[in-house]
C-alpha cells in the first residue's frame, strides 16, 4: 500500500526534521494512531511516505517522540539522510554510521544492503546482519521477519528518493507485560490488551489533563493506560464485578506508579452516563459472548444485528455528553464477512465517521473487531 498525504503544512520559516516509524502488525491502524497523536497535540507535521509497515513524518526541528506513548510502533528514529542514490554513496564515505567495532545489525526497507556490507568490511568492522527467526504477520497476510540485533537501520527508497537513519528507540514490552500480568484482577478472554488500549486512546485524540470516558471499562485496561498518559478518566460498566475489578486495578496502579490524574469508576448502564462534556471517548464494546465453536452464518449475522440494536441508543447518549469536537474511538464486532453497518449506525445516532473501520483480527479468534472513530 502506498500513500502520501499532506496533513498539517510545515512552516517554511521553521526548520524541519523527518522521523521514521516501523509499524506493527496492523500498519494502517498504527499509521492513523501516529497521525492522530500529533494532530491532537497541535504538533505541525506532514506525512512523507507510508509503504507497507514504514511511515515517515516531517515535523518541526527539535520535536521529540517517546515510543512508549504508542501501541502500534515497534521502532523509530530520525532520518539522517534524504537524497539521491549517488549522494548516498558520498554520505556513506563521510564517516562511520555505527559507533562499534563488533556488532549485529538489521535493516528495514527495500534497498539492497550490499553498500552497508561493503562499508563495514572496508572499515574492518565485525558486523553480522540479522534476519530473525520470529515473524510478524500483517493484517493482509504478509509476513516480515522480526530480527534481534544490536543496531537497527532504516534504508528505503520511495519516489526515487533514498531515506536512511538509525533506530534510536525500540518498543519495550517488558514493563507493559508486567503491568498487565501483575494487576490484581485479570480477565484472560475479555480484557483489552495494553497495546490496543494505547491505540484507542491515541485515536480518540485524548491528551494530558483531558477527561476521557470509557463507557464499557471492564476491569479498566483503557483507564490504566490513559492514567499513565496523565489523562483524567471516567469509567462505566454495568457489570458490577467488572467495575469492582477495575477499582482494584486502579488502586494497584496508583500504588505502583506516580499517578497524578483523577479517576472515577461507576457501576451503571452507559445509557445513563453523566453529562460531563468529555474531551474524548475510547472504548472496547462488548464483542459478544465467548464462542467455543465457529458460528454458523445465520448465528454470526444475528450476533451483528443484536449488536447494532444494542449500540445505537448508547451512542446517541454519548453524542450528547461529549464536547462537539470530541472523538469516539470504538470497536465493533466482526465475524468473518459479517460486519456491523457503520454507516447505518452513524446515521441513526447523528454521528459522523471520522475514521473508516479498520479490521483488527487474528486467525485463532472467531470474533474479531473493526476499529473506527466517530465524531
Amino acid at each position: 500500500m502506498v500513500m502520501k498525504t499532506n496533513l498539517t503544512p510545515i512552516n517554511d520559516d521553521v526548520k524541519s526534521m523527518k522521523t521514521f516509524f516501523i509499524l506493527g502488525r496492523n500498519p494502517e491502524l498504527s499509521r492513523m494512531e501516529v497521525l492522530e497523536y500529533l494532530k491532537a497535540r497541535g504538533r505541525t507535521h506532514k506525512e512523507v511516505l507510508f509503504e507497507e509497515n514504514l511511515l515517515v513524518v516531517e515535523v518541526n526541528e527539535g520535536e521529540k517522540f517517546d515510543i512508549q506513548e504508542f501501541g502500534g510502533v515497534m521502532w523509530l528514529g530520525p532520518v539522517s539522510f534524504e537524497g539521491s542514490h549517488e549522494d548516498f554513496d558520498k554520505y556513506m564515505n563521510r564517516g562511520e554510521i555505527i559507533p562499534a567495532d563488533k556488532f549485529s545489525y538489521a535493516v528495514f526497507g527495500n534497498k539492497d544492503v550490499q553498500i552497508l556490507k561493503d562499508k563495514f568490511k572496508k572499515e574492518r568492522k565485525r558486523a553480522m546482519i540479522k534476519h530473525g527467526r520470529k515473524q510478524i504477520e500483517f493484517q493482509g497476510g504478509e509476513k516480515q521477519e522480526l530480527p534481534k540485533a544490536d543496531f537497527y537501520i532504516f534504508y528505503h527508497e520511495y519516489d526515487n528518493v533514498t531515506y536512511f537513519g538509525n533506530v534510536t528507540q525500540e518498543y519495550d514490552n517488558t514493563g507493559v507485560k508486567n503491568r498487565d500480568m501483575k494487576k490484581p484482577v485479570r480477565r484472560e478472554s475479555l480484557a483489552i490488551s495494553p497495546r490496543l488500549s494505547k491505540i484507542l486512546i491515541n485515536l480518540s485524540g485524548a491528551k494530558p489533563r483531558d477527561l476521557l470516558l470509557d463507557p464499557f471499562c471492564g476491569i479498566g485496561g483503557i483507564l490504566q493506560e490513559a492514567l499513565l498518559k496523565k489523562i483524567n478518566v471516567y469509567g462505566i460498566d454495568k457489570d458490577k464485578q467488572a467495575a469492582e475489578g477495575a477499582k482494584k486495578n486502579i488502586e494497584w496502579l496508583k500504588s505502583e506508579y506516580k499517578i497524578v490524574s483523577s479517576c472515577r469508576i461507576e457501576n451503571n448502564d452507559s445509557r445513563k452516563a453523566p453529562d460531563l462534556q468529555f474531551a474524548a471517548i475510547a472504548t472496547e464494546t462488548p464483542l459478544g459472548k465467548v464462542l467455543r465453536k465457529k458460528p454458523k452464518d445465520s448465528e454470526a449475522k444475528q450476533i451483528i444485528i443484536n449488536f447494532e440494536a444494542y449500540i445505537i441508543p448508547i451512542l446517541r447518549r454519548l453524542k450528547t455528553i461529549k464536547k462537539s469536537s470530541a472523538k469516539i474511538a470504538i470497536t465493533f464486532p466482526t465475524i468473518r464477512t459479517f460486519h456491523a453497518d457503520a454507516e447505518k449506525i452513524a446515521n441513526k445516532t447523528g454521528l459522523k465517521i471520522y475514521m473508516k473501520p479498520i479490521l483488527e483480527s487474528r486467525s485463532d479468534q472467531f470474533i474479531s473487531r473493526d476499529i473506527l472513530v466517530l465524531k
